[in-house]
């Protein structure tokens, strides 16, 4: 009678372990497949809004900062720039300044004919450019440009070069300060008027390669604060100059050995078709 009675149970056990290292197995299988993958919205995707930090002592400008919207040079069939000499073209001995020799290269890539404005000034520093816009007179200018190149801010900073070092240093914030709020001013007019125009703010060179490292600190420090004014603005390119310069100056300067030359001109128009194009 016992016997008839364990037999059964045994049975009974034995089928239950199997039914349970079946389960564990169809389990393991299914885990194995791919199955535990986060659905896609849930997955960790790569972002574009991120901003990357300058890394200590290297040169910031070193790469140009494109538009958080992609340019369409294709679509720009009106461009007009503004600013001081270095956007008149002073030093070139073509007489094409960055602007006209970064046309030719957009005629390269298609057969667009675009027509090119410049109302820039030599000499002006920032608070004449941002009163130059205020008067209104180029508000038609701004509203039909495709594309705006801007090169303001050399002619705030040269003016600290003339002085000692200890009172360069002292003036420099109130004057990257000041340079900072007309340079708003520049971008909350041309906004105003033209919300949708592609923008680029031309970076500024060392002309005179001093090996003083304060002044080098100085001259990083205000381009790092312009391409991050730039960087505000999703259609507003940061193109950097000074490394291009920094080795070539006797190649990229003029006579004066302050202005570019041709080749000069012509290295920041391709930093602007680099960085746009």
């Amino acid at each position: 009678m016992y016997k008839k009675i364990i037999w059964p149970v045994i049975v009974l056990i034995a089928s239950l372990l199997a039914l349970i290292f079946l389960s564990g197995f169809v389990y393991s299988v299914f885990i194995t497949t791919g199955d535990d993958e986060l659905p896609v919205d849930e997955q960790a995707v790569p972002t574009d809004d991120t901003t990357e930090e300058p890394i200590a002592g290297m040169p910031e400008e070193a790469i140009g900062e494109r538009s958080v919207i992609d340019p369409n040079p294709e679509e720009w069939e009106t461009v007009l720039v503004m600013g001081d000499s270095l956007g008149s073209g002073v030093g070139d001995e073509d007489g094409l300044g960055f602007d006209q020799r970064y046309l030719e290269l957009l005629s390269q890539d298609d057969s667009l004919e675009r027509e090119l404005t410049n109302i820039s000034v030599p000499g002006f520093v920032s608070s004449q450019l941002a009163d130059q816009l205020d008067t209104g007179e180029y508000d038609l200018d701004i509203e039909t440009a495709d594309l705006i190149l801007i090169s303001i801010g050399g002619n705030d900073l040269n003016r600290l070069y003339f002085q000692d070092n200890e009172t360069m240093i002292a003036e420099f914030d109130e004057t990257l300060s000041a340079f900072l709020s007309n340079l708003e001013s520049v971008l909350t007019t041309i906004r105003s008027l033209n919300p949708e125009a592609q923008l680029a703010l031309i970076g500024l060179y060392d002309p005179y390669n001093l090996e003083d490292q304060e002044i080098n600190r100085l001259l990083l420090e205000w381009n790092h604060a312009s391409r991050l004014a730039a960087s505000a603005d999703a259609r507003l390119a940061y193109i950097p100059t000074y490394e291009a310069f920094q080795y070539h100056l006797a190649d990229y300067l003029s006579d004066d050995l302050f202005h570019p030359n041709g080749a000069g001109y012509q290295t920041i128009a391709e930093s602007l078709y680099q960085v746009l194009n």
